[in-house]
């Protein structure tokens, strides 16, 4: 995996495994009769992958069991997020086989065989068209069609749904991670979001604000003038969480939700002038409005 492919899994991992965050993002992007059909209070998170040996390049995945509301069917519901740098157009070929390689683990597991919802999350700059098996073969005869697997999945495309779709969401912080996710590979749109993003995100709890600001200024390819810049045009009071969470980055250690490698340097090297030079500034202008 690419030290950047890593940077994305790695925030989505960290966000999806509060619960809440999980739970609002599968009832934002399942169908709507598929999410009616779910009860969402037993949603929990499994530690399992059906991701195969042949696929760790091409996806990564995050696994929950769910229950039916009328308790009869325990679902599992899988958040693959791809790392590939460019639209695919075998994609299904590589979700049959991992489907097939979640009920094998099933069956190793003596476990009865349950459904797989895969969600196939994308937030590529290239247009990816939607397409299911059969599409790819030429001239299929119909005779021939009932020996071709048919099977859906979810296809969630962040560069298709309108900005002021992922603004009506309720779950303020998922909102502004969708938004990061969105714009992660387009610097100019992301920088112009970033106040947005920063400010949804002070609606939730400490560690998964800091998920998301760290992984926001890291695929952000942004300056330390630029980072300086931007966060100095933010409120007082932001501004102060936001620095605070640059400065416990650099000076503690705490990298989150970033590979170790050359890029959490460079990200590293371009925050420590902020955080040493611009904390103490933010903390005197605090400290005057008390």
């Amino acid at each position: 995996m690419t030290d950047i492919a890593s940077i994305h899994d790695k925030f989505l991992r960290a966000i999806l495994a509060d619960r809440e965050v999980a739970r609002d993002y599968f009832r934002s992007c399942l169908p709507l009769q598929v999410a009616e059909l779910m009860d969402f209070s037993t949603l929990t998170q499994l530690s399992d992958s059906y991701v195969s040996k042949a696929l760790r390049q091409t996806f990564s995945d995050v696994v929950y069991a769910c229950q039916t509301k009328d308790h009869t069917t325990q679902v599992r519901i899988s958040l693959l997020l791809e790392h590939k740098s460019k639209p695919d157009k075998f994609t299904p070929v590589q979700l049959l086989s991992y489907i097939a390689s979640g009920h094998l683990r099933q069956v190793a597991q003596d476990r009865q065989l349950t459904p797989i919802i895969p969600i196939l999350l994308y937030h590529g700059s290239q247009p990816w068209k939607y397409r299911t098996l059969v599409t790819l073969f030429k001239a299929l005869k119909e005779e021939l069609r009932p020996f071709v697997p048919d099977y859906d999945y979810v296809y969630h495309d962040l560069g298709e749904i309108p900005d002021e779709d992922l603004m009506r969401l309720e779950n303020k912080f998922l909102q502004a991670s969708l938004l990061a996710l969105k714009y992660s590979q387009l610097k100019k749109e992301l920088v112009a979001w970033i106040p947005t993003i920063l400010s949804l995100a002070m609606t939730t709890q400490q560690t998964l604000q800091s998920n998301l600001i760290i992984y926001t200024f890291g695929v952000s390819g942004l300056s330390e003038q630029e980072i300086g810049r931007i966060i100095e045009d933010v409120p007082v009071n932001l501004k102060t969480n936001v620095m605070n969470t640059l400065d416990i980055f650099v000076e503690k250690g705490k990298k989150i939700g970033l590979e170790e490698g050359r890029l959490e340097g460079r990200l590293e090297g371009r925050l420590e002038g902020i955080t040493k030079g611009r904390l103490e500034k933010t903390e005197k202008a605090v400290r005057n409005m008390i």
